[in-house]
């Protein structure tokens, strides 16, 4: 039988003791979550007290040609509104990946009213003809249709505060979940959302694309900032067992740090 070291042991006595209690429940509990009535609807209307529908736009960009790229969206974005924030189209955020596993990405995100209100921008050549522009610099593109959690509340624009010299710096925080545990997810996430309301920016589910797919986002002045927020986190009671429910509803989970472009309604 395997026995660990004292080094392994002296550095697992340095974790938090609050963290360490919760590696220890997560790895002797046999990864069992908590029970939750068999749903009896759909995920969209179970977790969605709002029709608002999100398209995020994933672009990988020629590194050479960021700058222009930048640039053609500026102007993109806002031939868009003029054209038809009327409608209610809402240009909720535009940044560019600032640590991740691909630099030369950018995330963009735009709500319409409902599925009615997405439908009409289906094969919309005013659309396309703009889009042409971009593709020029573009070597990938993707897009996922969203909806929001109710608890996380519909994004607004933020601007950075007065002391500050740089934008905020918002993180992506992407998790794909086991197939069936999305409404469990849902479950757990509207308590852990109350321990960094300050922070929270959105929460979103796939709807159209990679299923089973959930992005929340988060707001930090700065690295310290969101080092400082987190940590205190893990301080609060109830915060730790949260992690431990989630924990083995993921299958795979990423973070993105993200700056906004100049012509983010997100500072």
């Amino acid at each position: 039988m395997y026995a660990p070291s004292n080094n392994t042991l002296k550095l697992f006595n340095l974790i938090q003791p609050n963290v360490r209690k919760t590696i220890l429940r997560t790895l002797f509990s046999g990864f069992t979550s908590k029970s939750i009535e068999t749903p009896k609807d759909a995920h969209s209307n179970l977790l969605a007290d709002a029709q608002n529908v999100f398209e995020l736009q994933y672009h990988i960009v020629k590194p050479r040609s960021i700058n222009d790229y930048e640039n053609i969206y500026d102007d993109y974005s806002s031939q868009i509104l003029d054209k038809y924030s009327s409608t209610g189209l809402v240009h909720t955020g535009s940044w560019r990946v600032h640590i991740g596993n691909t630099q030369n990405q950018f995330i963009h995100i735009w709500m319409y009213k409902n599925f009615a209100h997405l439908d009409q921008f289906v094969g919309n050549e005013k659309v396309k003809a703009n889009d042409d522009k971009l593709n020029q610099h573009i070597v990938q593109r993707s897009n996922q249709i969203c909806l929001s959690f109710s608890y996380f509340g519909i994004p607004q624009p933020r601007a950075k505060s007065d002391d500050q010299s740089n934008p905020n710096i918002y993180e992506m925080r992407s998790y794909w979940l086991k197939p069936g545990t999305l409404i469990e997810w849902g479950n757990l996430w509207h308590k852990g959302v109350q321990y960094r309301p300050d922070a929270k920016v959105l929460g979103v589910f796939s709807q159209i694309g990679e299923l089973y797919n959930v992005h929340h986002m988060w707001s930090y002045q700065n690295f310290q900032q969101r080092k400082k927020m987190r940590t205190n986190a893990w301080a609060k009671p109830g915060w730790s067992e949260n992690v431990e429910y989630t924990v083995p509803l993921i299958r795979k989970m990423e973070s993105k740090i993200l700056v906004p472009m100049k012509s983010s309604p997100m500072q």
